[in-house]
């Protein structure tokens, strides 16, 4: 694709985007009432919300711990504070666009560490499906032993999509779809083939291709650097540290709007709505706007009975309370980043 057009694909994504984002937040704001949601807002706790800044700053600091063991055994004096910067910056920009952070984190943590760019993104692409498995076997966790009535979970994600997953008919179309993922693997491969032959042929975009070779390979590097972790203890220890503030960032505010006493809801009940929220977040949506706000508000209506616009002002709240504290810290970050940097007589970005 040319660079005259590659700006027209990102708009078309983040207009998709958004759209999708516009939909769930129609869905998760329908029969309810915003002046009601507004009103109810303004009376919550906020003191609550300093613990949960910590609880969200900590989450960026075990993700920046836990991404440090995958690389490093490229260099082991990694800086932390330039770790958490390109954690915090990833999560901004995230909210800019959909998965725009996969790339600014490792350009950001690249430069600054005179790192590889591609094997970076390749240690994204390896947390990310880190990130999905822990997710999936929460997931199952939470759907055998805590949702264990199946129209729950019709409720909470909609007749068409547990049906899709669970019906016969479902078999024919993964059918399907493995059956196209092989036929565009096929093309792709015949693609390469024919751009090597090409690239045989012509000394100039066998330039190209060299550099595209390598960046590949780094990729591919990055991608397997599970293989060169050394401590896997710790490495899991981050892992299970990362979702338990997760859980608190959600618990913390059941307080803020007493649900831990009306509700009587708990620790647990904070894991359930981490696990069905992240799926949201998962969405390809800015930020995970709508689509956090709709499941969240629907995981507390089906399973523990919370009002509508109790559910939409929590998850208002805390979804808005994210987004500030991430634009907010993001650049004091940088900015001691930048710092330390100068200082160091290291590159500045």
């Amino acid at each position: 694709m040319s660079e005259s057009k590659k700006p027209y694909k990102r708009v078309l994504k983040i207009g998709l985007a958004l759209a999708l984002g516009a939909l769930f937040m129609w869905l998760a704001f329908r029969n309810v009432r915003l002046q009601e949601v507004w009103q109810y807002a303004q009376n919550i706790q906020f003191g609550w919300i300093l613990p949960f800044a910590v609880s969200a700053l900590l989450s960026h600091v075990f993700r920046a711990e836990r991404w440090r063991l995958l690389i490093e055994h490229d260099n082991d004096e990694l800086d932390r504070v330039t770790l958490i910067s390109g954690v915090l910056v990833g999560y901004l920009m995230n909210i800019v666009g959909p998965r725009l952070g996969e790339v600014s984190r490792p350009l950001y943590v690249a430069k600054k560490e005179d790192l590889s760019t591609s094997k970076l993104m390749g240690t994204i692409v390896l947390e990310r499906i880190i990130d999905v498995v822990v997710m999936a076997f929460l997931m199952l966790v939470v759907s055998v032993y805590v949702i264990s009535d199946p129209d729950l979970l019709r409720q909470i994600f909609g007749d068409q999509t547990i049906s899709f997953l669970t019906n016969e008919s479902s078999l024919s179309t993964y059918g399907w779809a493995g059956l196209l993922l092989i036929v565009f693997a096929a093309i792709g491969y015949l693609g390469i083939k024919f751009i090597l032959y090409l690239g045989s042929k012509f000394e100039v975009l066998q330039k190209w291709i060299d550099k595209a070779k390598s960046a590949l390979i780094m990729f591919k590097d990055g991608l397997l650097s599970a293989r060169e972790v050394e401590r896997w203890g710790l490495f899991v220890v981050y892992t299970a540290c990362i979702w338990f503030c997760y859980t608190l960032m959600t618990y913390i505010p059941f307080w803020m709007f007493d649900l831990q006493e009306v509700y009587n809801l708990d620790m647990l009940d904070a894991l359930v709505i981490t696990v069905i929220s992240a799926i949201g977040i998962a969405i390809p949506s800015p930020g995970g706007i709508g689509t956090y706000h709709y499941f969240v508000k629907q995981s507390l209506l089906v399973l523990y009975a919370v009002p509508a616009v109790t559910g939409i002002a929590y998850a208002t709240v805390t979804h808005a309370s994210m987004v500030i504290f991430v634009a907010s810290i993001t650049p004091v970050f940088l900015f001691i980043d930048k710092l330390r940097s100068t200082k160091a007589g290291k590159s500045v970005v």
